[in-house]
Parts: C-alpha cells; structure tokens; sequence
C-alpha cells in the first residue's frame, strides 16, 4: 500500500494502527452507499433513532469517533442548546464553563473537552469534587475504564452519576474502551442504563465499523445540542467533524454484526492464543509473565530485570518493530486505567490473524535470548 508495510498487530486496537479490521459485510454496505447521494441529516437522524434504541437511551448520533464525541458532548453542556452560546465557542465568556474531573479519572484525552472550550478542574477526592461544583461546573468527566482499578479514594462512576444529579450537573462517560471485540452485547448500553447523560463510544475498535467514527448517546437535549454543532452544520464548532455517508452505514453495519457475534468463543479463541505465546517463551531465564485482561482482552505481559535480560522496555518494542514484517507491541505501565497493575511488553491477541500469535512469540522468544546471551 503505497510502498507501506502491514504490521502485525500484537497492540490491539489503537488507533495509530488503524483502530480495526472490517468485515467485508461492511465494506460491501459502505461501498454500496457510496453510489448514491442522500441527505446527510436524514440520515444522522435515522442512524440517531436506532442507536438509541440499541443503547437504551433518550437520543443518540453518530460521530467522527470517540475525540469528537468528547468535544461535542463538552459543547453541549456548555451551551445547552442557546443559539448564541453556540456561535461563541469555543471561547465562552460565561460562568459555566468548566469540567470537573477526578484525577484518577484523567487521561490526555480530556483535551477534546478542551478543545470545545472547558476549563478543566481536577480533584483528588470526593469530598473536593463536592466541594468544588458551584455556579462554573458545567460538567463532570468520568472514565468507564475506572471500573476495573484498584486504587484507593477512586469515585465509582455511579457515585459520579449521583454527584452529578443532586447538583444538576451533567455527568459524561468516556467509554471509547467499553467495547472490545469480545464483550457481550450490553457493554453498549451498560452506562446509558447507569444514568450518565452523556456517553461517548469508538464506532472502531471492539465494534469494527469505520475507526473515524464514534457514539454519542444521552439525554435527548444535549445530544441534539451536539447534532446542531456537528456537520454538516454551519457556522458550528463541528463542522470539520465530518461521518461521511459510508461511515455511517458502515457503522451500522457493523453495530449489527457486534449484536450477533460470539462472544465467548472469541475469548476462548484469544485466550488459546495467549497461551501458545506462553508456551514460547515460558523457559527463557529471567522473563517473568503476566495474562493481562483488560480492555484490548487476553494478552500476555512480560517482564525482566536488566541484570537477567540486558534490554530495556522500549528496545524490545523497537527491535519488535524491526521484524521482517513488523510487530506492533504496546508497553502496560501500570497501574493505569488501561493497563492494570503489570509493567512490560504486552502481546494482545485479539488482534492477530490466525498463525501470528506464533511469529510473535518466536520473535519475542528470539529478541529475548539474543539480550541474554550478548
């Protein structure tokens, strides 16, 4: 592809590797929509009321992915739906503009709140965040990925939902990680039903529909508030937003592929694959293993210490890289919201073809004595 090599995909679905393999039932649908022309906005509304009857919720809408769905959801509580308001972002020069997050709760991607116009406030503990909501908060930020963290003091994302209603609030979920390709069906409406206002979903990923795009799933008003600064809307903060037409029923498509899927044949298909890695570099001296199953699904984490293998982290993700084909590796630096507690190298299955759980594990096995031995 343009003198571009294909990567193995050991990482999972991030997006800097293109997010997600489609079926061809979606690539058929989206060429299909490619050969005729439509009207955008009947078809937002249309793809809107289905999604929001498979997510449960008030509304929905289909977005250029999990980002804008951040940005657009912040422009919606920032506005409400005033006219005015709107024109202005995003540089508003009212009181209530800012997001409140907890810290544990942060990630870099709070800059797409930023990007539509929010200050953003962190905290530590609960009692700040109650302490700080006053006349200024026009939303709290919360991370659905918070939910399998062990960490002391972290607000339970339906203690934010309460927070968030006794103070008139309105509280969005990131939950561009809540669905991987092997999660059961009600990861999709799992945080509508919990009460959250808003919820953000990558359409890539778990779903394989189209990676530049994304859901947005809520209250009825906030989401049309989002719809009206969206494309292809103008003047609006959304407009360069753009789901072309293929985009959405690509997503669609792929929506009802996600509903019918086998999910735990999946998992156990991963989880077999996780253990032939294993298998590979179980003996090696020094290597120490983790099964990681987190939100890109089982996988296998390793760690040394220099004095046993005399390789750094990010040489061997590198010399990874370097393989004939290369191998896509991620390193978990917990304890974080996306990787746990572990540290190391880690080797996702999920997103392997069949045979290449096998040319990882040689590779990784082969990188890993060659450091030993030199």
């Amino acid at each position: 592809m343009f003198g571009v090599r294909t990567i193995i995909n050991a990482a999972g679905p991030v997006t800097a590797l293109g997010g997600t393999l489609l079926s061809k039932e979606v690539t058929d649908a989206m060429a299909a929509a490619s050969r005729n022309f439509v009207d955008l906005n009947e078809l937002y509304l249309s793809a809107g009321a289905r999604l929001a009857k498979i997510l449960k919720s008030e509304a929905a809408m289909v977005t250029s992915g999990a980002s804008a769905a951040m940005t657009l959801a912040a422009a919606a509580c920032l506005t409400g739906g005033d006219r005015d308001r709107m024109a202005a972002l995003p540089q508003p020069t009212w009181a209530r503009r800012e997001a409140l997050i907890q810290r544990a709760h942060s990630t870099a991607y709070e800059q797409a709140y930023r990007d539509a116009g929010m200050t953003l406030v962190h905290v530590d503990t609960e009692e700040q965040m109650r302490a700080a909501i006053s006349e200024r908060t026009a939303m709290i930020g919360g991370l659905i990925n918070t939910e399998k963290m062990d960490l002391p003091g972290i607000i339970p994302l339906q203690r934010l939902v309460a927070i968030g209603k006794a103070a008139g609030v309105p509280v969005y979920f990131d939950a561009s990680f809540s669905v991987t390709h092997n999660s059961p069906p009600a990861s999709l409406w799992r945080y509508t039903q919990m009460g959250a206002d808003l919820v953000g979903i990558s359409g890539g990923k778990g779903l394989h529909g189209p990676q530049a795009t994304g859901i947005l799933a809520g209250r009825a008003d906030l989401v049309a508030a989002a719809r009206n600064m969206a494309s292809p809307n103008v003047p609006a903060l959304g407009r360069g937003m753009k789901v072309d037409k293929e985009g959405v029923v690509g997503l669609m498509t792929a929506i009802d592929q996600f509903l019918t899927r086998d999910a735990a044949a999946l998992y156990r298909r991963d989880r077999a694959r996780v253990a032939t890695m294993k298998a590979y570099v179980n003996d090696i001296p020094g290597v120490r293993l983790d099964n990681e199953d987190l939100y890109f699904g089982p996988g296998l984490v390793l760690s040394w210490d220099q004095k046993d293998v005399p390789l750094s982290y990010g040489d061997f993700v590198q010399r990874m890289h370097e393989s004939a084909r290369p191998i896509s590796v991620l390193i978990a630096s917990g304890p974080t919201a996306y990787f746990g507690k572990v540290n190391g190298p880690a080797l996702y299955a999920g997103y392997l073809a069949d045979g290449e759980d096998i040319i990882v594990a040689k590779r990784a096995r082969e990188i890993l004595l060659t450091a030993r031995r030199a």
